[in-house]
């Protein structure tokens, strides 16, 4: 048996999920779900792929960023990843105390005007990276751009998110960022 079709069966529902999360209301989930293992299959019959579940979640994002196209759908909203990242700020606050989690809920605000300030590209590659967690190779696919430009933008991002967050009397390291990184973030291929 193909080892993609394995990984399909075994992991249908959590793709069934994530391309939920991907795709807008009206957006046909099945289609893409069915095209996602598609590709997958084909791209496996012609060369071998070492890490089959990452492969067909990068092929079910690629899907839903082409089907949020061909919509005419911006595939990164603002407001929808702000509530993705809030939710996440809820579930790691259920243990804390209330002065605690004003003080979480008001850094979050921070970081997500200086989110929502950075230009378009440059939001969409930061949120890609930062909230999806996708390799810069990933990004630049999805973006049709060079792992170079997307290097770029998701840099521009840290630097300015790290420039709003100072002016609003926050260290970055608050927000979980090390004292190097923070630094690298700086330095990082500035003229």
């Amino acid at each position: 048996m193909s080892a993609m079709l394995e990984v399909f069966q075994a992991n249908e529902a959590a793709l069934r999920r994530y391309l939920q999360r991907h795709l807008r209301p009206g957006m046909d989930l099945e289609d893409s779900l069915q095209e996602a293992f598609l590709l997958a299959f084909k791209a496996e019959q012609r060369e071998e792929i070492s890490n089959p579940r990452a492969f067909l979640f990068t092929v079910a994002r690629n899907v839903a960023l082409g089907e949020l196209r061909r919509a005419g759908a911006s595939p990164i909203d603002p407001h929808e990843s702000a509530e993705r990242l809030l939710e996440i700020n809820e579930n790691a606050e259920s243990s804390v105390d209330s002065s605690t989690i004003v003080d979480s809920q008001r850094k979050l605000i921070v970081l997500l005007k200086a989110i929502q300030s950075l230009p378009p590209r440059c939001r969409e590659a930061f949120l890609l990276r930062r909230v999806d967690g996708l390799s810069f190779k990933s990004i630049a696919e999805n973006m049709a751009i060079s792992p170079s430009a997307a290097e770029k933008h998701v840099a521009l991002g840290l630097v300015r998110c790290k420039q709003a967050l100072e002016a609003a009397g926050y260290s970055p390291e608050e927000f979980g960022a090390s004292r190097s990184e923070g630094t690298h973030i700086v330095r990082f291929r500035q003229p």
